[in-house]
This record gives C-alpha cells, structure tokens and sequence, in this order.
C-alpha cells in the first residue's frame, strides 16, 4: 500500500499543497455560485445566502478534506472530527458561550476606537469600506427577521461557517502548525491570527483573534474536532438570536454605544470572572 501524498513533504511543502487546495476551492466554487446565482434576484436574502454557503463550503471545508486525505489517506482522521467529544465539556462550552458575548461586544467596542495614522488613511478608507460591505450584507440577511427567517439564518449563518472554518482552522492549519512548532501555544495563536485576518474586518479583528484563541484551545482540551464547533456555532447561534431579540423590540444595536450603559462594563467584568472559572473546571475536567 502506498504512503501517504505528504508523508515525505516538508511542512513548507504542506502548508503550499494547502494554500493550494483553499485558492482553488475559492476559484472553482466562485465561480459555480456566480453561475447559481444568475438565476436569483441579487442583493436579496437567497443571492447572499448561496454565495456565502457557496464559497465558504469550497474555500474551507473542500481543502480540509483534501489535506486530510493527502495527509493520513483519510477524509476525516487528520482533523480529529471522528472522535467523540465528552458531554460535560459540551455542557461547559454552552455556559461559556454566553458569558463571552459581553466580553466580545466590549473588545468590539474597542476595536473600532482605533484609528491608524494619517500615512495609512487610504488603508483605513478600504477597510471602512469592507466593514460597511460586511454590515450591508448582514443587515440584509437579518432585517425584518421572522422565526422562519431567523431558523434559516441559524443554519446557514452560524452552523454552516461554524462546520467548515473550524475544518479548515482547527481541524487542519493548528494540527500543521503543531507539528511544524512543536508548540501548540504557538500553534493556536498564529491560527488564531490567520482566522481573524482573512475575515477581512479590521474593525472586529481582536475579538475574533481571542475567539480564535478560545476554539483552538477547545480543541487541544477536547481532543476532538466536535468542541470548538460547538463553541464556534454557539457563539454565532447566540448573536443572531441576541439580534433578533433586539430588533423584535425596536431597538438598533448598531446605534448603540455600550459604554454609555451603567450596567455593562460590571457585566462584562463579572462575565470575565465566571469565564475564567469555567474554563478553568473544564481544563481540569479535560485532564
């Protein structure tokens, strides 16, 4: 029986296969969603949602699968989905999900009181631009949401980009990186950094840089696959129906300034506190 494709290629050589797979995935499922999309109305809530099923399908879960099959000569075993999680870590990462929101919502705060330097202003300008393109298109997806609508968007919005980025991310770069480092700190972080860059949104890069963080450690604790997509899906899962809930009383949180509200900075403090107790008792139930 044959090796493995990559059991005599360097980790240059892997993660170059890998780049690859991703670039070529991008182009040919971009190119079937353009197509798809011929026949549905654009800029309507249908056109959005097979261009980001589409795409992420081909751009992140299509390369995962071909570097896992090139890496062990198995679709699934490099990125560890095929074990089982434990259930009381499960439990740990539901509770978690929630009380990370006002920890995200306060580092996207700050976030978007940064400026960059006059010299950069152009950069600055592109990056407005891709996070007013970004915000366009969510308002689309969720505006004037019914129950039905807000199913849908749970689906394709949240477990859908939670399943195959975490194949991509942690199911495959962290593993690589782990190898390539011999350090898994090391390895989750730069993970982390590249999940957050390639989203493109300047304005929300440190909050999913500590959420990446955060899965690529539920990965290392849970030793399977199936934890940060948990973590992953419950955090998208969570800010749609926080949104929903939101709009199905009026209220605008892109209007809202969460500074200015008496209760929320002791919240996300207290957040904080009990999020770090949490992880704490899931890493020592982790062994």
């Amino acid at each position: 029986m044959l090796p493995p494709f990559f059991s005599n290629k360097s980790y240059w050589a892997q993660l170059g296969y890998l780049l690859l797979f991703v670039l070529g995935g991008l182009f040919f499922f971009s190119s079937l969603a353009a197509i798809i999309c011929m026949v549905v109305s654009p800029n309507s809530r249908l056109y959005f949602y097979a261009i980001q099923s589409i795409n992420s399908f081909g751009a992140f879960l299509v390369p995962a699968l071909l570097f896992s099959y090139c890496a062990s000569k198995n679709w699934f075993s490099y990125s560890e989905v095929d074990r089982i999680v434990s259930p009381p870590l499960v439990g740990y990462v539901v509770i978690l999900s929630l009380l990370i929101l006002p920890i995200i919502a306060c580092l996207g705060h700050f976030n978007e009181q940064i400026a960059l330097p006059e010299s950069m202003q152009k950069i600055e300008m592109w990056m407005h631009e891709l996070e007013e393109h970004s915000k366009e298109v969510l308002k689309i997806l969720t505006t004037h949401s019914t129950i039905a609508i807000l199913s849908v968007n749970i689906l394709l919005l949240a477990l859908l980009p939670a399943l195959f980025e975490e194949f991509l991310f942690r199911g495959t770069i962290q593993p690589l990186f782990s190898k390539w480092f011999a350090n898994k700190h090391l390895a989750i972080i730069v993970t982390a950094f590249i999940f957050s860059a390639i989203h493109l949104q300047f304005y929300g890069f440190i909050p999913r840089f500590l959420l990446g963080i955060y899965l690529g450690y539920l990965f290392v604790w849970g030793r399977s696959l199936w934890l940060p997509i948990i973590g992953h899906f419950m955090h998208n899962a969570n800010s749609l129906i926080f949104d929903y809930g939101a709009q199905s009383r009026g209220i605008d949180l892109e209007a809202i300034d969460p500074s200015h509200i008496a209760a929320f900075y002791p919240t996300v403090i207290c957040c904080t506190i009990c999020a770090g107790l949490g992880i704490y008792f899931m890493r020592k139930k982790s062994g």
